[in-house]
């Protein structure tokens, strides 16, 4: 869902863009004061700000930011832009905003998958040194196998995801 926050009479109008645009039903309200209430009750995927308002209160405007969680800002002139502008806009943040999570998805992946390959080969290494370890108990060698063959399918499953 969207929330555009805007006093112009053209609200509705960018709402129904909006709509057609992103396939999200988008929510207005007038002032910032309603959209934080909004926003405290529920997430947004975009938060479409006339810029109008912008010269209302920074501080109010600050805590707005803060208030986004994961919705996307998008700020825009509803006096001099048409609806079908406005949803463009959103259109690409909201683009740009699934680009950037699955770039930070594959950065995390990267590295933890590369954390793990350094854990399993320590515990490869270290299983194969207690398998020759003298007078091992056949239950402990039979568990370090396990060990040992689970580390490797983990070890090639990881291989696998890259």
């Amino acid at each position: 869902m969207n929330l555009l926050i805007t006093s112009s009479a053209h609200g509705q109008d960018c709402a129904i863009a909006l709509l057609a645009a992103t396939k999200m039903k988008t929510a207005v309200v007038p002032d910032l004061k309603a959209a934080l209430a909004r926003l405290r009750e529920e997430e947004f995927s975009a938060v479409v700000v006339d810029e109008s308002l912008l010269d209302a209160s920074a501080r109010q405007m600050d805590v707005l930011l803060k208030h986004l969680g994961t919705a996307v800002p998008v700020f825009v002139n509803l006096a001099t832009s048409r609806a079908d502008r406005v949803a463009r806009d959103a259109q690409a943040a909201l683009r740009r905003l699934d680009c950037e999570r699955a770039q930070a998805r594959k950065a995390a992946a990267q590295e933890l998958r590369g954390r793990f390959k350094d854990e399993l080969t320590g515990i490869l290494l270290w299983s194969e040194e207690a398998l020759t370890m003298p007078a091992m108990p056949a239950p402990a060698q039979a568990r370090i196998k396990l060990l040992r063959e689970l580390a490797e399918r983990m070890r090639a499953g990881l291989a696998a995801g890259e």
